[in-house]
């Protein structure tokens, strides 16, 4: 037990670390090419660069390690993959959620739900197409409505 509180309390310090760092880097200090459109899909954008560092770091080190070379050209082949269309997994789960959210809306008293059921399955969806700006100080964002 104590081992997984462990690696659960590194993993929070290297989130710590590396979050704000690769915000910044998003925000015109890194490269664009790895810009995510949507906040949901920022996980997916730190994964990719991760595979991108990693694939740099082996490429960088002395071949006498014992390190297969072959390791940067998978990391340079997975990281797209992972930005792009692993990342359409949470467009599908929001248009999902509208979906059903849509629904709901027409057969919540019939199905004797609550009032707030569907709206709630809407602002969900909603939040997660939520476009990634970096600026901080704009309007309310409000892209299912006014």
């Amino acid at each position: 037990m104590k081992k997984f509180i462990s690696i659960g309390v590194a993993l929070a310090l290297v989130a710590m670390a590396v979050l704000p760092v690769s915000v910044a880097a998003q925000c015109g200090y890194g490269t664009e090419d790895v810009m995510p459109d949507t906040y949901s899909k920022i996980p997916f954008a730190i994964v990719e660069t991760g595979l991108m560092l990693i694939g740099d770091i082996v490429a960088a080190l002395p071949g006498d390690l014992g390190i297969p070379a072959w390791i940067p050209d998978v990391t340079d082949t997975i990281a797209p993959w992972a930005g792009g269309p692993l990342s359409w997994t949470v467009d599908m789960m929001a248009w999902g959620l509208s979906l059903v959210g849509g629904i709901l809306d027409s057969l919540a008293s019939t199905l004797g739900l609550p009032d707030w059921v569907a709206p709630m399955l809407n602002d969900v969806a909603c939040g997660l197409f939520q476009p990634f700006s970096c600026n901080v100080s704009g309007t309310d964002f409000t892209p299912c409505g006014p």
